[in-house]
């Protein structure tokens, strides 16, 4: 592989000389990002690192493959790696987001530099997106070029020396006790009202509370075990484990919830006698009266509307498990007790969500502080 120097728009270019797959010989540009001012010595000093990278990586570069092509090889490669409901988010984000772009800049694989990146990523928080959606973009992109950089299709990821909007913090939404109570009796006719309940007293996922199954349930014991989940992106998908280790988990059934649980597998046992071959069979707790399960989207939409037309906050459904954690918070639980009753990862998790409601805490050890120092008025220093 031979290289030169080459000017453009007043900058230094790096030009490659390589064979195409075909053996056809072509170039490749790569900018310096240095101004021809004073900066010759630093640009060729760029062109042999650059040379020598190349050379070792034993670049295999493709014909005219497209960036926005190369995305969707990226995810089909990856398909059988990752979850099926992550692979329809992933394509849904290159499909609305991603192609469309660079698809109209005509962008190939092997051109695509850091300041292109970074240009789509200006454009899309101009668009209004949000920088945790850009951020999440950015993740993909940077998957699919790292696999690019595996494959010896390009010598560096370009998506590693971009600049990235700043995550923005995430606060919870959340209801009191008394706004819990309330709601509960805005849900009580619903047929959901079920994984309502469950997930305000035990701040569960919406995953959990609709994979959550009677094998699950040990009356015996007096215990629930927190282990299968559903999920939802265009379709279904039951899944035998939690989101994470950390998530697996057994909580105590109270006498209350012992007894609501008995009633719901006593009318469940009804309907199905009821119903006879017209019963959908399941093991799932919630579930409709001919034993449909849930639509994990059902569940967030039908939320909504009841909120809305209640005098309520409009909080989302995963507020609910929010709510569960102010409450515990609220009546003393450290927030160590607080990460395993939710299944969170690491304490960390649960500090950052939860960090603002702490506030009770530090007015009352500012309280304390109050009771136990003596004021002087200041009317005594005259």
């Amino acid at each position: 592989m031979t290289g030169s120097l080459q000017i453009k728009n007043n900058i230094y270019y790096a030009v490659l000389n390589y064979k195409d797959e075909f053996g056809k010989r072509k170039p490749k540009w790569i900018s310096t990002g240095l101004e021809i001012t004073n900066n010759k010595r630093k640009a060729e000093a760029f062109l042999t690192k650059t040379l020598a990278e190349h050379e070792n990586m034993n670049i295999s570069y493709s014909k005219d493959i497209m960036f926005s092509d190369y995305m969707f090889i990226w995810l089909e490669s990856v398909k059988n790696s990752i979850e099926p409901n992550t692979h329809e988010s992933y394509n849904d984000i290159i499909k609305r987001y991603i192609e469309p772009y660079f698809k109209s800049k005509k962008i190939t694989l092997q051109k695509i530099e850091p300041q292109h990146i970074q240009k789509y990523y200006g454009k899309q928080l101009e668009n209004g997106l949000s920088a945790n959606t850009v951020l999440k973009q950015h993740a993909n992109i940077r998957k699919a070029l790292q696999h690019a950089v595996r494959m010896n299709m390009i010598v560096y990821n370009p998506a590693d020396r971009v600049v990235l909007p700043k995550k923005q913090k995430y606060i919870a939404n959340f209801l009191d006790e008394a706004q819990i109570n309330e709601l509960l009796i805005v849900f009580k006719n619903e047929p959901m009202y079920p994984a309502v309940l469950l997930t305000a007293f035990y701040g569960l996922r919406r995953s959990e509370v609709l994979g959550l199954k009677w094998s699950s349930v040990d009356f015996t014991n007096g215990t629930i075990t927190i282990k299968d989940t559903v999920v939802e992106y265009d379709t279904v998908v039951e899944k035998e484990r939690t989101k994470t280790k950390a998530s697996y988990r057994t909580l105590p059934l109270t006498d209350e919830i012992k007894n609501y649980l008995h009633q719901i597998k006593s009318r469940q046992d009804e309907n199905r006698t009821l119903l006879g071959n017209s019963y959908i069979e399941n093991d799932y707790v919630c579930k409709r009266d001919n034993g449909e399960a849930f639509r994990p989207n059902y569940i967030t939409e039908r939320f909504h509307k009841v909120i809305r037309r209640s005098n309520l906050p409009k909080i989302r459904f995963h507020d609910l498990r929010h709510s569960s954690a102010s409450l515990l918070l609220a009546n003393g639980f450290s927030l160590k007790e607080i990460q395993e009753y939710l299944g969170h990862g690491d304490l960390g998790t649960t500090a950052n969500i939860y960090a603002h409601l702490q506030f009770q805490a530090k007015q009352n050890m500012a309280d304390s502080m109050q009771n136990r120092l003596k004021f002087s008025d200041i009317s005594e220093k005259c």
